[in-house]
């Protein structure tokens, strides 16, 4: 990897970790576009990279990066008593079932197709956050309310399938199944989603590793990683993961609110954008 590519990484991980720890979403919605650019300059990656496999290595890379980044946010929130660990328990076990299953899939579906898929998913859930109206949210730790079981292992299963899909982590989707599906308290759904995403980004590496030990042409299991943008990725972010919980802990909720919105609005745009032209025009 060359120097430009070195401090690029570094830069886009710092902003990452912020993000991460802010809105609870992992990374990977800022890494994942970052490295499909990434991938494709060898002057920034120092190898050239066929079109074919560059969506794969840049989900399976994000996922990598995502595995310290959602331990230490989670660490750091729940030092704060704001993880909802009953919701978190019931949707990593059915994230990790089904987070092996999508890895499976993104191998074979094509890359582009995914990016496409990835930004309208975006879309959707911001189009929820900015026009429906905000719900009343049901579902109290304090009060010591049941959770809904079976709405916390489907949601689980949507977000494990996802992650490993789009190396996103699953906290794009981990984030509107605990507003919608569990009315858990916004205050504590960054947290919480860091604490899914745990699960699902570390059994989607698991995946990505066995995928390409079996399937790629080298027969290694490293084979979908980029480990130098990883390592310079994951020490941006780990820097700058502090940050994240620092803020959001002083925010209003409907602040809150709107900057999730903001976040899925922008990236999804960007990503769609960039990559539904190119899709048709096939």
């Amino acid at each position: 990897m060359t120097l430009a590519g070195w401090l690029a990484s570094g830069a886009v991980g710092l902003l990452a970790g912020a993000v991460s720890g802010l809105v609870g979403i992992g990374g990977g919605a800022i890494m994942v576009p970052f490295l499909y650019f990434f991938l494709a300059h060898r002057e920034l990656s120092g190898v050239p990279v066929s079109p074919a496999d560059q969506a794969v290595i840049a989900h399976a890379s994000s996922l990598l990066v995502i595995v310290p980044i959602s331990l230490r946010g989670a660490w750091l929130y729940n030092r704060a008593r704001l993880v909802e660990w009953r919701a978190v328990w019931r949707m990593g076990l059915a994230s990790v079932i089904m987070a092996v299953f999508g890895a499976r899939v993104a191998v074979i579906v094509p890359g582009q197709l995914l990016k496409v898929v990835f930004g309208i998913f975006l879309l959707v859930v911001s189009a929820r956050l900015l026009i429906g109206k905000p719900r009343e949210e049901r579902y109290s730790a304090e009060q010591g309310a049941a959770l809904p079981t079976r709405r916390a292992l489907a949601g689980g299963a949507a977000v494990g399938f996802f992650s490993a899909l789009l190396g996103v982590g699953g906290g794009l989707v981990a984030i509107p199944v605990l507003i919608y599906g569990l009315h858990i308290s916004l205050r504590k759904v960054s947290a919480t989603s860091l604490a899914v995403i745990t699960f699902t980004a570390l059994t989607g590496v698991i995946a990505y590793a066995i995928s390409g030990w079996a399937d790629h042409t080298s027969g290694t299991a490293l084979a979908y990683f980029h480990l130098p943008a990883c390592l310079a990725l994951a020490v941006g972010a780990l820097v700058a993961v502090p940050v994240g919980p620092f803020i959001q802990q002083r925010m209003p909720t409907h602040a809150l609110r709107w900057l999730f919105a903001a976040v899925f609005l922008l990236l999804g745009l960007r990503i769609v954008g960039g990559n539904l032209l190119g899709l048709l025009g096939r």
